[in-house]
């Protein structure tokens, strides 16, 4: 994977650190290709006429085939009322805070992902967290709540990025990198979108999950120090083991209720 692609995590645990590189999420785009619209067949003709031919019999036609259209899922846009957080550093979060759906500027100065932590507690409906241009958000959930979701995990990210906060009720985020994480260890567990720094050395997790409701689904991505990222998730309960190759990030999107323990 080129370096355009990558964000950096510092590998951390109670007493030492060291370096790692954490390979980013490439997304994959699929679309739907057109059918060939199929035509009648021609019947072979005799080679020689008949002394008395039968009335001719209508031909079938076939029936056109409706050529499939690609639908592309609308993307994101500015709302109009722009709140500037500042400069997001290593060690030096910045927070904001707005009510209802607001635009949210911040630059980041250094090599690494933004944690996003919303406090939406305040609020009604569903709280959204996207960018402008974006099909799918960073993340969404039931208000109330507290929550946290990632952002940047892409190289080419530029310094100067913008939020799309949509949310009914007064909100406050704060934005710090994901190398500022306390670190956790051993079995976790919560309910909603999750950001979690595993110091475990381990290859695996084991993941529960209960949905929220038949619509609910749980989706999680592990950027890990030995450059392995891993997705995973389902749209119903699940109980099962996964590579993670730990210690590393794990983003959690999900309503439902949760846990992961880290296992050899």
């Amino acid at each position: 994977m080129g370096e355009q692609q990558r964000r950096h995590v510092r590998r951390t645990t109670t007493t030492t650190a060291a370096a790692g590189v954490v390979a980013a999420l490439v997304l994959l785009v699929t679309g739907c290709a057109s059918l060939p619209v199929g035509g009648p067949a021609t019947d072979p003709t005799d080679a020689a006429a008949p002394r008395r031919t039968a009335p001719a019999s209508p031909r079938p036609t076939a029936t056109p085939t409706p050529t499939p259209t690609a639908t592309t899922p609308p993307v994101a846009e500015l709302v109009g009322v722009t709140l500037d957080a500042g400069d997001v550093g290593e060690g030096a979060p910045a927070t904001v805070s707005g009510t209802g759906p607001s635009d949210v500027a911040f630059h980041v100065r250094g090599d690494f992902a933004v944690v996003m932590d919303l406090d939406c507690s305040r609020c009604t409906g569903t709280a959204t967290l996207t960018a402008p241009g974006r099909m799918t958000p960073f993340g969404e959930a039931t208000a109330p709540l507290r929550a946290s979701f990632l952002t940047g995990v892409m190289q080419a990210d530029p310094a100067e990025q913008m939020l799309i906060v949509q949310a009914d009720g007064p909100w406050s985020m704060t934005m710090r990198s994901w190398n500022d994480l306390t670190t956790v260890s051993g079995p976790q567990s919560g309910t909603g979108p999750a950001v979690l720094f595993f110091s475990d050395d381990v290859a695996h997790v084991q993941v529960d999950y209960t949905p929220a409701d038949g619509d609910d689904r749980f989706a999680a991505r592990v950027f890990t120090t030995s450059d392995r990222t891993r997705l995973f998730g389902d749209t119903e309960a699940f109980s099962d083991t996964f590579d993670a190759d730990l210690p590393g990030v794990v983003a959690i999107s999900t309503n439902g209720s949760w846990s992961v323990r880290p296992t050899p």
